[in-house]
């Protein structure tokens, strides 16, 4: 019964998700072209709107998982949605003061960022069925962004299992500290393969690949 009710969750948790990224993907395109038109009053408000309903969606998840939250994962998804919906409440408060200054090629900019980044989540929610393993790659992916690490993620095989999560996710993380001395643009690229994990940085100058096996500790 309760593992009938945490896939009933992640699976509504899944397509709520996808929805507010893409309803607020159509949203930030609108005010991107919005920007484009400097004597626009609206673009203010469009912009805003859009980053908004991100917050709004999420916060109505979380309301959601009050409601079950005796289940871990559904507590790994609340947390992980918390992370992001403060993640988003900092992007507001730099497009409204880039707004506000009238820099408006640096507010398409930071759409942009934030729309590829948004891509990211959306790939690892719509191509993998392990909610355990979505879980892991959210947070990966919040804690590269934490240290401002460009993150993408490629999912080459949606039944991907990994034997043993934290030991994955503490190794995926220590590059987090190798980005300690690099200045300029930092990037870094997960590769998820049937048997096998690529990691590729242009900034580290490195590419590393790691069995599936490997940690499995």
């Amino acid at each position: 019964m309760r593992t009938r009710i945490r896939k009933e969750a992640v699976v509504l948790i899944k397509k709520a998700l996808l929805l507010i990224i893409l309803t607020a993907q159509v949203i930030l395109t609108v005010a991107a072209v919005t920007v484009l038109n400097p004597g626009s009053d609206a673009k203010v408000l469009v912009m805003l709107l859009g980053f908004v309903l991100y917050i709004a969606g999420l916060v109505t998840i979380n309301s959601n998982f009050h409601q079950n939250n005796t289940l871990n994962i559904e507590n790994r998804f609340l947390n992980i949605f918390r992370l992001i919906r403060h993640e988003f409440q900092n992007h507001l408060q730099v497009l409204f003061g880039m707004i506000q200054l009238k820099k408006y090629q640096n507010a398409l900019k930071y759409i942009e960022n934030v729309v590829i980044s948004d891509e990211t989540i959306n790939h690892i929610c719509s191509s993998l069925t392990d909610p355990l393993v979505i879980c892991c790659l959210l947070e990966i992916v919040y804690n590269f962004r934490q240290n401002n690490i460009n993150i993408i993620v490629e999912v080459l095989d949606e039944s991907l299992s990994l034997p043993q999560l934290s030991n994955f996710k503490n190794e995926m993380e220590k590059y987090i500290f190798q980005f300690d001395k690099i200045r300029g643009n930092k990037d870094i690229k997960i590769v998820l393969k049937n048997s096998e994990v690529e990691v590729l940085s242009e900034a580290l100058g490195k590419k590393a690949i790691y069995a599936i096996n490997s940690f499995s500790g």
